[in-house]
Parts: structure tokens; sequence; C-alpha cells
């Protein structure tokens, strides 16, 4: 039994300083990729994955990072952050925690896969009414095909 619990030792403290020499992340609860945290990249607080984009329920409030839930948050749709009368916010996925159905934004970062944010973009306009209306009682705007040459602007540029 020793000899297991020194290599499994051994194995964490290896992992644990690879991930220091390579900057941090974690890896994802849901697509199993490794996410990369990075603060000149400006993902210092991310919590979503760049790849599929899901993210994990660690806010009771933005930032906190003091939720129990700690479940996969399964991003169902876009919206713009809300930067106050007539001005147009960055794009912001919406999350929706797959256990307790809490829903939150999150800002997309630089290197997360925009085909993905594409296909959320696409598969949100389906989403039945139940679910538009809890959106709106949060008053998060869901992103409609109105707004599609606007997601592909900030996505792609002009």
């Amino acid at each position: 039994m020793k000899n297991y619990d020194e290599n499994y030792n051994f194995e964490k403290k290896k992992e644990k300083q690879w991930k220091k020499e390579h900057n941090e992340g974690f890896r994802c609860s849901h697509c199993k990729w490794w996410v990369v945290i990075n603060a000149f990249m400006g993902t210092a607080n991310r919590n979503h994955c760049n790849l599929c984009l899901w993210s994990k329920h660690v806010d009771e409030k933005k930032g906190d990072r003091k939720s129990l839930c700690q479940s996969g948050m399964k991003p169902i749709g876009l919206t713009f952050k809300q930067e106050g009368h007539g001005k147009q916010g960055e794009l912001m996925l919406i999350h929706l925690c797959s256990i307790c159905g809490k829903i939150s934004i999150n800002r997309i970062a630089s290197d997360d896969f925009a085909e993905e944010i594409i296909v959320i973009f696409e598969e949100s306009q389906a989403l039945d009414e139940r679910r538009r209306t809890e959106l709106i009682k949060e008053s998060i705007y869901l992103l409609g095909m109105g707004d599609k040459e606007e997601v592909f602007t900030q996505l792609f540029g002009r």
C-alpha cells in the first residue's frame, strides 16, 4: 500500500509542477480538454472551456467562487453585455446549470472556438418558451436571428 501512496503522491506533484510551468488551468469536466488560465490572454478568471464552452457552477454571485453546486453548466445561447442605454456590448455566453437550473452569463474569451459559439447561437433559436421566459425574468436578452450580423462581426470582424 505504501508504494501505491508514494507513486500517487509523486504523480500529483509532477502534475502540479507541470501546470506551474505551462500556465495554470483546469480540465473541463464536460469534454476533458485542458483549459489554460492566463492573465496575459485575459482568461485569469475563466470558468468555462474554450473548446466545448461548458462552464462549471462555481459562483453564487459573480466572481465569489462560493457555489456548493459545482455542476456542469451548459451553454444555451448568447447575449450582449449590458453597457447602458444605446450601447452595444460584447458577446456573452448564457449558461444553464444542469443540476440546479441557475442561469449565468460569461464573457467570451479570445481563444474560445468561434465555430462552437456559432453552433450555440443557432441552437438557441429553438429554445422553448419556458426557457425564454426564465431569461426575460433574469433580464437576459437572448440574441436572435436579427442579431446574426453583429454576432459574426464581433467574432470575425467586418
